[in-house]
């Protein structure tokens, strides 16, 4: 007689020491360096106009960066360097990097070269204009920043990671519904759905090296494959560290545990699959979550949608393989495939309210605006996704409200949804690799009423750089105000801690005060004080609290 105990007990400590071994890994992982970094602040701002030399440059990130070597300079307007070599990361504040200059420089106009390694592996580069008793301003020069657009293989790669890990895991979870339900049946295919999900992921893990490689070192063809940038993309940067992670749960976690299975263990594969479970883990600490200020809640609502995910899609396919085998069977099992059916439900229903909550958490995170929603490839992506679950949503709901329907139809819908999850991949896919919403949030365009006041805020295009500041003021009947002797503009970056700058505007017209001005010198998030004083000294303050893009 088989002894189920001994061996549960032994493969249970084993999968405790394996959990607790990869948990202590990337709690005590080096600090993180985390997706697409764009710069907050810089000193010398950009397009800011100096009277002498600062004697440094500082350029600080949203986010803890990996400086590439040689990856900060500065040069003159004929393209030659004029700085002193010393380009480093702050000690004090992994967010910024530094590199001393001359402190004696002729007057004319310089350029601020930067090249950082984000947080998911992706280098990252731009420039900063500045100048040295010269008017900057008047030459309409602006920051650049470059980073990574995913490619096709690295979609491809994407989709075989999000498939796979589907199958592993869903496949494991239908393999257990059917087992319990079912246990006179052998169950192959379920089986080989776990074992397909596992190769696919071993291929796309493996895979996912070289080009990021690739990506990281900018290197191109065979040299991703070279031992030299493989070595620097494992020992310098976080993703490489994660990536052994991966590779340790996939390759030799699940052998060890089915070593200490008998033969004929009852639920062998479930067991063996189990370990792969931790994976979602890792994955959660290489996206977009990991970036923010407080990035435990952003990154545990990853780690959940891609359990839920993962659970809901393979797990059909788990049930259609059920479905099939269960049609080859000369004894009738119609009534307890529909509860198997029904049990299955009742876990996708929990997955989708999941993936509803969390994506819908992730989305407000990285869309701070209508406008990100709509004009940024970041925002289509997510448009496309969210129609495409949708579409989904309703051929589960088919199958879920018509459990008595033929074999047939149950097969039919399934395998749509099945289908169009492909699809919600790909889109996934490309939403990991794309610069976010948060870049591009759009012109501001916001209207306070405060005492008897109608106080209208433009700001266009709101990003770094130099901005057009527009101010309208009307009085309650709706009628331009024009007892006003004076409006200013107060910015202060709630992202970084400096000091408020001001800006005065000037009439335009009745009730319309403008100017143009450098004070959005970073990213993020932002408040703009607009301090009004009428003809009889009133002075009406309101505050505007704005996202600032690149």
């Amino acid at each position: 007689m088989l002894d189920t105990t001994s061996y549960r007990r032994h493969a249970g400590r084993f999968l405790i020491v394996a959990i607790l071994a990869t948990l202590t890994a990337l709690t005590f992982r080096p600090a993180p360096v985390w997706a697409h970094a764009y710069v907050v602040q810089s000193s010398p701002a950009v397009s800011q106009s100096l009277k002498h030399s600062p004697g440094i440059v500082e350029v600080e990130f949203d986010e803890d960066v990996q400086l590439m070597p040689g990856g900060l300079s500065v040069t003159n307007v004929d393209n030659q360097r004029i700085d002193l070599g010393d380009g480093h990361v702050n000690p004090t504040n992994h967010r910024e990097i530094d590199i001393h200059i001359p402190k004696e420089l002729a007057n004319g106009l310089y350029t601020i070269h930067w090249q950082v390694v984000s947080a998911d592996g992706h280098l990252v580069s731009g420039t900063i204009p500045f100048g040295i008793g010269i008017d900057v301003n008047a030459l309409h020069l602006g920051a650049s920043e470059t980073g990574y657009t995913p490619g096709v293989w690295m979609v491809i790669d994407r989709i075989l990671q999000y498939a796979g890990l589907s199958l592993a895991l869903g496949g494991a979870v239908g393999l257990r519904l059917a087992e319990v339900a079912f246990p006179s049946l052998r169950h192959r295919t379920c089986k080989a759905l776990v074992a397909i999900g596992w190769f696919m992921l071993l291929i796309g893990i493996s895979l996912d090296l070289p080009l990021q490689t690739a990506i990281t070192w900018n290197v191109h063809g065979t040299s991703a494959f070279s031992a030299r940038y493989i070595e620097r993309t494992l020992n310098l940067t976080v993703f490489g560290y994660l990536w052994i992670v991966q590779m340790l749960i996939l390759l030799i976690v699940p052998p060890m545990i089915a070593s200490l299975l008998p033969a004929k263990a009852r639920h062998r594969t479930w067991w063996i699959a189990l370990p792969l479970f931790l994976l979602p883990i890792a994955m959660g600490f290489s996206g977009h979550a990991i970036a923010e200020n407080s990035p435990a809640l952003p990154v545990f609502a990853i780690v959940i949608h891609l359990y839920a995910a993962s659970i809901w899609v393979g797990g059909i396919a788990a049930i259609l393989a059920l479905v099939g085998q269960v049609a080859k069977q000369p004894v009738t099992y119609d009534a307890l495939l529909r509860r198997t059916i029904s049990r299955f439900s009742k876990i996708a229903l929990i997955c989708v309210a999941v993936l509803g909550l969390s994506g819908l958490y992730s989305a407000f995170l990285h869309i701070p605006t209508w406008y990100a929603l709509f004009h940024t490839d970041y925002g289509h992506t997510l448009i496309v996704k969210l129609a495409l679950f949708c579409l989904m949503l309703i051929f589960a709901s088919a199958h879920a409200l018509r459990r008595q329907a033929p074999r047939g139809t149950l097969r039919l819908f399934m395998g749509l949804e099945l289908l169009i999850s492909v699809g919600v991949f790909a889109m996934t896919a490309i939403l990991t690799n794309l610069p976010t919403g948060d870049n591009h949030p759009g012109p501001v365009d916001a209207v306070h009423n405060v005492d008897g006041f109608r106080i209208t805020l433009s700001i266009t295009p709101n990003h770094v750089g130099e901005n057009q500041f527009i101010v309208r003021v009307q009085a309650e009947n709706g009628k331009p105000d024009t007892a006003i002797q004076q409006v200013a503009l107060s910015f202060s970056s709630k992202t970084v801690n400096q000091g408020a700058e001001e800006l005065r505007l000037l009439p335009r017209g009745p009730g319309v005060y403008a100017a143009n001005g450098l004070a959005l010198s970073g990213g993020g998030r932002w408040n703009v004080a607009v301090d009004i004083l009428t003809n009889d000294f009133h002075d009406v303050i309101t505050t505007f609290p704005i996202h600032v893009g690149q």
